[in-house]
C-alpha cells in the first residue's frame, strides 16, 4: 500500500468515527430534551446534538485537505489550522453541555430521598 492510500484509511475511520461520536451525542442530546421536557430544567440539548458537528468539519477539512485539489501548502495549512480550531470549538461546547447537564443532574438527585 502507498502512503497516500493509508492517509485516506485514516481519513476516513476519522470521518467514521466522528459520525460515530456525534450519533452518541445525539442520543445524549434527545435524553437531556428529555429531562427538560419532564423536569422543566434547561439543559441545553441542542447543544448537546450541535456541538460535536464541529469534529464532523474537522474530518471533512482534513480530507480536503490531503485531496489533490488542494496543492498549495499556505492552503492546506490554512486548512489545518481551521480544522483544529473547528475540534477545539467543538470539543468546548461538548464539555460546557456536559457540565450543565451534569449540574442539573445533581441538582434533581439531591431531592431523591425527600
Amino acid at each position: 500500500m502507498t502512503e497516500e492510500t493509508l492517509q485516506l484509511y485514516s481519513y476516513l475511520i476519522a470521518v467514521v468515527s466522528g459520525i460515530l461520536f456525534w450519533a452518541g451525542f445525539l442520543v445524549f442530546g434527545f435524553i437531556a430534551r428529555r429531562y427538560s421536557s419532564v423536569f422543566n430544567k434547561p439543559t441545553f440539548h441542542g447543544l448537546l446534538m450541535t456541538a460535536p458537528s464541529g469534529i464532523l468539519v474537522y474530518s471533512i477539512l482534513l480530507i480536503l485537505k490531503s485531496s489533490l485539489f488542494v496543492k498549495n501548502p499556505a492552503v492546506s495549512e490554512a486548512i489545518q489550522v481551521t480544522a483544529y480550531a473547528f475540534l477545539a470549538l467543538s470539543g468546548a461546547l461538548c464539555l460546557a453541555g456536559i457540565l450543565k447537564f451534569n449540574s442539573l443532574i445533581d441538582e434533581l438527585l439531591k431531592y431523591k430521598g425527600q
